[in-house]
């Protein structure tokens, strides 16, 4: 959980790093001296969409790679091998280069988070860090650059992992993935995406028309039908639940790419 709120003007820090399809990509140093909660982050990272820019194991490297890469964002542990721990790091990025902090660490110590909180542009996580939370942190400081996240909804592994990838590479979060109708359901309450990605033909009791008619209970998330079954029947019954889009496998990517584009910017058109 977020122990205490950032302490950072509203709008964030004014710059990026790197514009990424049509979000600025967001770049983070990841200071963690634990391979394996390093190679978790780096993980994490990666599915939230940001971008990594290197990894250290002590303060005095985190300056270092600091001034030479300017990220946006620095993910500090407190405990760092070599002679600078996190918080003395911390005070030199946030003094010396106004570049925002997170720490991550897994110390239950309220002196120390004290101390921590005392640095400006702060944030401090527990470990074990949960995707959300982290995402949750990174939005605090940028709130002008969360991402959207799409919903994707197919039973074949395969074509699964592919979009999954195009959806990443094209700069937008992976809210979920179902291959059933009763998980798409779940997904949506729980997750709230700004868009479904939804297969026609899915294994359990519902197929993709019967679980957007059951969405539409309770949710106007937009909807993308992707299927390899084109018949009219098929597409009569799928326009009766007025999806944004309807594509037939195999799919465009190109066609893809600007269908999403195009509904999940629509609010950035003035």
């Amino acid at each position: 959980m977020i122990i205490s709120f950032l302490k950072h003007c509203a709008d964030g820090p004014s710059h990026y790093g790197t514009y990424y399809g049509t979000y600025p990509m967001i770049d983070i140093l990841c200071v963690e001296n634990d391979f394996i909660a390093s190679y978790v982050l780096e993980k994490q990272i990666e599915r939230l969409g940001y971008r990594l820019v290197g990894k250290v194991g002590t303060g005095e490297a985190a300056i270092e790679k600091a001034t030479k890469l300017k990220p946006d964002l620095v993910l500090m542990d407190i405990n760092l091998d070599g002679k600078m721990n996190g918080l003395e790091a911390a005070q030199c990025l946030t003094h010396d280069f106004n570049i925002p902090v997170v720490f991550i660490t897994a110390i239950q110590d309220t002196e120390l988070r004290r101390k921590a909180m005392k640095i400006d542009h702060v944030a401090y996580l527990n470990k074990p860090i949960q995707l959300k939370t982290l995402r949750n942190a990174v939005e605090a400081i940028y709130p002008n650059v969360k991402m959207k996240r799409i919903l994707l909804v197919e039973d074949d592994y395969i074509i699964s992992m592919l979009l999954e990838k195009q959806i990443r590479r094209m700069g937008y979060e992976i809210a979920g993935k179902a291959e059933s109708g009763e998980k798409a359901i779940s997904l949506t309450q729980e997750e709230k995406p700004d868009l479904v990605l939804m297969d026609i033909e899915l294994k359990g009791e519902m197929n993709g028309i019967e679980t957007v008619t059951r969405i539409r209970n309770f949710s106007t998330v937009p909807v993308i039908y992707l299927t390899g079954n084109a018949n009219e029947k098929t597409r009569k019954q799928a326009e009766e639940t007025k999806p944004d889009g309807f594509l037939v496998k195999p799919v465009d990517m190109d066609v893809l790419k600007q269908q999403i584009r195009e509904i999940v910017e629509k609010d950035k058109v003035s």
